[in-house]
């Protein structure tokens, strides 16, 4: 999401009907969510109860709404050279120190957030111990490190 874009709809001097708003103005608004947004009545400024919003209404993003960050997932491979578990900047990611990162560097990394696999369920199972990297690997799993962008 654009942060300038938010910053002026954080600003009640700035916001108007959501009707009247540019379309890049009202998508941010739909990834913000009703519920992080608030809407001029006629007399103060409220939580809006419904689930959509109306073009009537006058909304702003809550002051205290920060966007998600953005995440970048790179798969934990074995370099077939070297035989060391690592990840690839194939995408040339500024983060990264390395054209292939150790497993033991990348947890100390100033923007990693965690590894992850997917189950067999569907879901992704989330961890920060590089410890156990190695073992789901060898499980047949394929793990990811997620690092903000």
């Amino acid at each position: 999401m654009n942060k300038e874009i938010i910053k002026r709809l954080k600003d009640k001097n700035y916001v108007r009907a959501f009707g009247l708003m540019t379309p890049e103005e009202q998508e941010c608004f739909k990834k913000v969510g009703v519920k992080n947004c608030v809407f001029w009545d006629g007399t103060c400024w409220r939580i809006h109860e419904a689930e959509v919003f109306a073009c009537a209404y006058t909304f702003m993003v809550c002051a205290y709404y920060q966007p998600e960050p953005e995440y970048v997932d790179l798969e934990i491979v074995l370099d077939n050279t070297e035989r060391w578990l690592g990840v690839y900047d194939k995408n040339c990611n500024t983060f990264l120190p390395f054209g292939f990162t150790h497993l033991h560097c990348l947890s100390s990394l100033p923007n990693f957030k965690e590894f992850w696999y997917e189950t067999e369920k569907g879901n992704n199972w989330y961890f920060t111990n590089d410890g156990l990297v190695a073992t789901y690997i060898d499980e047949g799993k394929k793990v990811f490190a997620r690092f903000r962008k």
